[in-house]
């Protein structure tokens, strides 16, 4: 604790000389510690535990890598830049905290604080801030001896982190861890190039080096907090008469083997040129011969393929013939057949015919004969009726005849009247009185005229003797009826 008490009064000591960078809000001081070859591991003030995310990962000055952060202020402030009772601990980094400068134990294995939100005491202050990422040291070292005597420079890459970062802080510091790095690499690196000829000294690059970082937490960075993942040899280079020489010697053979290599490749090449040019020749004459067999296959398959098609065009024709008169047969018979129906049709159609025209001859004949009976018959009683109804009339016309004879004489007189009416109503008919034919006075219609008075005379006498004979009936009727 004493220790780490006087550290801390030294570094606010320190604090009175050094640089501010950045603004007046935020930023960064200048470290005190002198810019070496390769990664500096320092330990960085900050104006803020705000200003922690801005500087881890960056490089002050292109030298610096700031492992160790340092802040003068923690808390909170309002507005009003009036603090608050309330601490955020950045990500990424484990927060070393103390209270009237004895340290305060924290939630963390190691005893420091997480990152988060945390209510504090305005008599807490946040004191170092350590980061957990893991940390890139790359330094070169020089002339270092190969088994054979002879100077090298290598350049060693180590991968670490802080594990435990109270023990780091209060027991080594940025500066110190890098001191031992420096001194252990390039410890390890002079054990390595002792055990190896500098033919070989190239094979250093990637070579397997975990048993070194094995032994160096094992035996150096164990109680420090700090642990190394990876130690990697980087690059490997050799002065320039040395490495000259060396080239001279190690290239000797190789350049004697690359002749060798390029006369075999020459005769290879002459070789593989008149083998290229007899396998051209071989294979053009073996490309002629096969065109050769080709020409002869391909004519021979020609004259094969005529034979076959003027084959089959004879057989085609010859069945095509066939096919020609077994259609022609085939119809012939056909038609036979079909003549020989059409008689056997012709000859039943005149059978039916004659066998239904006797039928129907038949039919006809006796249908005619009793339509004439019936006929007959019916004649014959139309007669017995008509005689029957002539007797009966005449009987009537016998016992009437005297009563109706005025009455009969009378329609006769009519009808006699009509006729005349008709002819008087002619206009191309003219009658002449017996009196005008006489004396020739008509000379169109003289035979008419002539004719019509004669059938006029005729009807005349014909009506008077009718007459004469009717009242001559009914004046006999009553005497008769009276007799009866």
């Amino acid at each position: 604790l004493d220790h780490w008490i006087g550290r801390r009064e030294s570094l606010r000591s320190d604090r009175l000389v050094c640089r501010f960078m950045g603004s007046s809000l935020g930023g960064w001081y200048d470290p005190a510690a002198a810019p070496k070859q390769g990664t500096t591991l320092v330990e960085l003030t900050v104006n803020h535990l705000r200003d922690a995310h801005g500087i881890v990962g960056e490089r002050p000055q292109g030298v610096f890598t700031p492992l160790v952060l340092v802040p003068q202020g923690a808390m909170a402030t309002c507005c009003c830049c009036c603090p608050l009772c309330y601490v955020s601990i950045p990500q990424g980094f484990s927060a070393i905290v103390a209270k009237f400068g004895g340290i305060v134990e924290g939630d963390m294995p190691d005893g420091t604080w997480s990152p988060g939100w945390h209510c504090f005491s305005p008599l807490l202050s946040v004191n170092y801030l350590v980061s957990k990422q893991l940390v890139v040291f790359d330094t070169p070292v020089k002339d270092v001896k190969t088994k054979d005597n002879i100077s090298v420079n290598l350049d060693v890459m180590i991968l670490f982190e802080i594990e435990n970062a109270r023990e780091f802080v209060l027991r080594m510091g940025a500066a110190k861890l890098d001191d031992l790095l420096r001194a252990a690499q390039e410890e390890a690196l002079r054990q390595m190039a002792m055990e190896t000829m500098v033919e070989k000294i190239y094979d250093l690059q990637g070579h397997n080096t975990k048993h070194i970082a094995d032994e160096l937490n094992k035996s150096k960075f164990n109680g420090f907090g700090v642990k190394i993942h990876h130690f990697t040899v980087k690059n490997v280079s050799i002065h320039g008469e040395i490495a000259n020489d060396w080239e001279e010697k190690t290239l000797l053979e190789p350049k004697t083997n690359m002749q060798h290599m390029k006369q075999k490749f020459d005769r290879q090449q002459l070789n593989n040129d008149e083998g290229k040019q007899k396998l051209r020749e071989e294979l053009e004459n073996v490309r002629m011969a096969a065109e050769q067999k080709t020409e002869v296959v391909k004519n021979k398959a020609v004259k094969e393929t005529s034979q076959v098609v003027a084959q089959t065009e004879r057989d085609i024709a010859q069945l095509e013939a066939s096919r020609d008169v077994e259609a022609q047969q085939l119809l012939t018979n056909a038609e036979l057949e079909v003549s020989k129906l059409n008689s056997q049709i012709l000859a039943l159609e005149r059978e039916v015919k004659s066998k239904t025209q006797a039928e129907s001859g038949k039919i006809a004949a006796e249908a005619e004969n009793y339509a004439k009976q019936k006929d007959t018959a019916v004649k014959i009683e139309v007669a017995k009726k008509h005689a029957n109804g002539k007797k009966a009339l005449g009987e009537a016309e016998g016992e009437t005849s005297a009563a109706f004879a005025a009455r009969r004489a009378h329609e006769g007189e009519l009808k006699r009247l009509d006729i005349l009416e008709q002819m008087a109503l002619k206009s191309d008919k003219k009658i002449a009185t017996s009196q005008e034919n006489t004396i020739s006075m008509s000379h169109d219609n003289a035979v008419v005229t002539q004719v019509a008075q004669q059938g006029l005379e005729a009807m005349r006498a014909k009506l008077a003797e009718v007459t004469t004979t009717s009242l001559a009936k009914i004046q006999a009727a009553p005497r008769q009826q009276s007799i009866r």
